[in-house]
């Protein structure tokens, strides 16, 4: 062979081994692989792309037909103010990943956002859907924004769905909530004509919320229902409650919601105060009401319930001088049984006593909030089925600190809360119906054993409990 042929047959190689690699390569790129985005390129219809990292948007992006943008864990993906992103095919949020939309975000009709992880979108934001939005079992959506779901939009949720009280949210398509969607209404919320929420899962409205229904809001005979503020129903709307009638015992702040408000000045007092007090001039100094320590759970060397030294005293001079009164526990519960016998304990202690305001478990000791969230939700549900089987209304006491910290309370506002926060007003963001602002209070009749003027809680009341206890037949009332 010659040297001819011999190069001629190499060349010959290696112009089909370019071919082949040209074409797998070829058929690698249109087959539809994974692409890396960093957001700096174009989006191609029938591709997919990941984000792993960091990616700010300040243009407009859009994610075509057939196309899919995957947040995946640990990345995430930010519309800044001058960005925008439109959703002709899907953008997928792996858990662990995130989307933060301070721009526009549009999911248009043909288009689905599936949150496996978390989707906010902020008080500059703008939120306009026509399209699916889906959000799966351990996913959160999060709106302070103004959002418009059109007449073709459906949202399904799974998992938590949040329109914060900065939020202002017109709702015109089909929103479905499962029997575990947790679903919280906090902020301006129109469902128009076209508007229907079906609710299986929990249902919150919120203390600053502003609801109004002209289309259908239904809640399934598995839904749980929590409402701080007055809801809206047009003429042309509807608001369907399939719930089982004991629901509505359960659900105490239900009843509260629409009375009247009122403002009531209070003080809570305990053994601490001894029998000093003078209860004729607390009366003639202008106090509405007391909250009286009733009893406290098993503490100390002999590790025993007791009841308060100065409980009996406190009730029956309060009374005899015509001053309102409720009853507080000092819990110091740690397992379900424990909570249980600390209520079954209480109800003793106060039965036989006409109670005109709430019936009252204070849990506040810090080796508590190291429990859990969920088994405190299970020993505050179980204290309070004791004392709503006795017929008492029953109010959770705690610190705006203890209570964020330590309380999941997207299960438990739907309990009236006594809310301490020494300051000029109340930053807490959910509902309470009364409000322990000071520690350090004087009022004429409170005396240390010098006959000198002493510190006391100071409180103040924002319903007409005597009225309402009255009228629903509470507290022996």
């Amino acid at each position: 062979m010659t040297a001819i042929s011999r190069s001629a047959r190499a060349l010959t190689s290696f112009l089909l081994c370019a071919a082949i690699i040209l074409t797998l390569f070829t058929f690698k790129a249109n087959a539809g692989d994974v692409f890396i985005w960093h957001g700096t390129t174009p989006l191609e219809a029938g591709r997919t792309y990941f984000v792993t990292e960091d990616v700010k948007i300040r243009k407009a992006v859009t994610i075509p037909e057939t196309a899919k943008l995957s947040v995946r864990e640990g990345g995430s993906l930010r519309i800044m103010s001058a960005g925008s992103v439109t959703v002709n095919g899907e953008l997928a949020v792996a858990i662990g990943g995130s989307v933060k939309n301070s721009g526009k975000l549009y999911i248009k009709k043909g288009g689905a956002l599936n949150i496996y992880g978390s989707v906010q979108s902020s008080l500059n934001g703008t939120l306009n859907v026509s399209g699916n939005i889906t959000v799966y079992n351990r996913g959160t959506f999060e709106s302070s924004s103004a959002a418009k779901f059109y007449t073709t939009s459906n949202i399904y949720v799974k998992n938590k769905f949040s329109l914060y009280k900065s939020s202002d949210t017109k709702i015109s398509g089909k929103l479905i909530g499962t029997e575990k969607s947790d679903i919280e209404l906090r902020g301006i919320v129109a469902v128009t004509l076209s508007g229907d929420l079906d609710i299986n899962g929990h249902l919150t409205v919120g203390a600053a919320a502003n609801v109004r229904i002209s289309g259908k809001v239904s809640l399934s005979d598995t839904a749980t229902y929590t409402r701080f503020t007055t809801v809206t129903v047009t003429k042309s709307g509807k608001f369907s409650d399939k719930r089982p009638q004991y629901e509505y015992k359960n659900m105490t702040v239900d009843i509260l919601i629409d009375e009247p408000n009122v403002e009531r000045r209070g003080i809570d007092v305990s053994w601490a105060q001894g029998d000093n007090i003078d209860w004729e001039k607390v009366a003639a100094s202008g106090i509405d009401f007391v909250i009286i320590r009733a009893g406290r759970g098993r503490a100390g060397k002999d590790n025993t319930l007791a009841e308060d030294v100065s409980f009996r005293r406190n009730i029956e001079e309060a009374q005899k001088y015509g001053i309102d009164v409720g009853v507080y526990f000092y819990s110091y519960a740690t397992t379900v049984a424990e909570a249980e016998e600390e209520a079954r304990f209480f109800v003793d202690i106060i039965k036989g006593y006409k109670i005109q305001y709430p019936v009252i478990l204070d849990l506040e000791e810090t080796f508590q909030g190291e429990i859990g969230k969920k088994k405190l939700t299970n020993m505050i549900d179980a204290f309070f089925s004791i004392l709503m089987e006795n017929n008492y209304f029953p109010m959770l006491y705690s610190y705006k600190s203890w209570i964020e910290q330590y309380l999941d309370m997207t299960e438990l506002d739907k309990y009236a809360v006594w809310l301490a926060q020494v300051s000029d007003e109340v930053t807490y963001d959910g509902g309470y119906y009364i409000w322990q602002y000071s520690f350090t209070g004087k009022v004429s009749g409170i005396i240390n054993y010098k006959g000198e003027a002493a510190d006391v809680d100071l409180d103040i009341s924002y319903k007409d409990w005597p009225t309402i206890f009255k009228k629903y037949g509470l507290n022996n009332m």
